[in-house]
């Protein structure tokens, strides 16, 4: 049975944008342009950077690794998760047609707006097109794999390397997904009617998990061997499986 665990106070994570999930801490970018970083455990937090306007912020990786922030202006930054430190990577503006990435290894997977899938070095290397056609609301890296959630709620399996890609799931299977996320290789996904709905990546094996109602939960985060999720109080909950 699933269960929600308060773990802030009511209204503290309302003004979140976007969020993801690195180590033991959870890295969130707020309106008015500020970056923090919480801990999972103990709820304590600093600010990392401000000035900024981040539409979406990604990790490289899980236990450890980097940020990277794209921003309205299309422009990308890496970031610091210990230090804070701002740094910014190619031309100015030079993201501004991603609609959803992720990052792992070194390099940016991410969707344009004319629906290519792409895989992007940071280091300077070029770009790799591994496919196109796609109409993506969210995109997420797990061993070797791209996962692409479409508009109409289809999920595909991409390789990393090649772009073959296959249906994962039925079509149009997750057309009622309010927030999803990749946690200890199953992909995570929040339905319309306050179920979790959760998919084995290694088998593709589907489970629909019941208990609280979770139709409230609008970002949900992979930290410190939990699920997390924001609802629309903007209260932080730990999502108990």
């Amino acid at each position: 049975m699933v269960s929600k665990i308060q773990e802030s106070d009511v209204g503290v994570w309302k003004n979140t944008v976007t969020g993801v999930g690195l180590g033991r801490k959870l890295f969130t970018y707020e309106e008015g342009g500020s970056l923090y970083s919480t801990s999972a455990k103990y709820g304590t937090f600093k600010q990392l950077g401000e000035g900024y306007n981040t539409r979406l912020l990604l990790a490289d990786g899980t236990d450890e690794g980097l940020l990277y922030a794209i921003e309205e202006s299309g422009t990308l930054y890496q970031i610091d998760p210990t230090s804070g430190e701002w740094e910014q990577i190619g031309e100015d503006g030079a993201w501004a047609d991603v609609v959803a990435a992720d990052a792992a290894d070194g390099t940016v997977y991410y969707v344009d707006d004319e629906g290519s899938l792409f895989a992007m070095p940071v280091d300077g290397g070029d770009a790799t097109e591994l496919g196109e056609g796609y109409d993506t609301a969210a995109l997420f890296f797990w061993q070797g794999y791209v996962y692409v959630l479409e508009n109409d709620g289809s999920l595909y399996k991409v390789d990393a390397e090649s772009g073959e890609w296959e249906l994962f799931g039925a079509e149009g299977a997750y057309d009622d997904t309010l927030a999803a996320t990749i946690h200890q290789g199953v992909f995570y996904a929040v339905e319309e009617d306050g179920s979790l709905g959760a998919t084995t990546l290694e088998d593709g094996s589907y489970e629909e998990l019941t208990g609280a109602d979770l139709s409230d939960i609008r970002h949900l985060f992979s930290a410190s061997g939990n699920l997390y999720g924001i609802d629309n109080a903007g209260t932080l909950q730990r999502i108990a499986l």
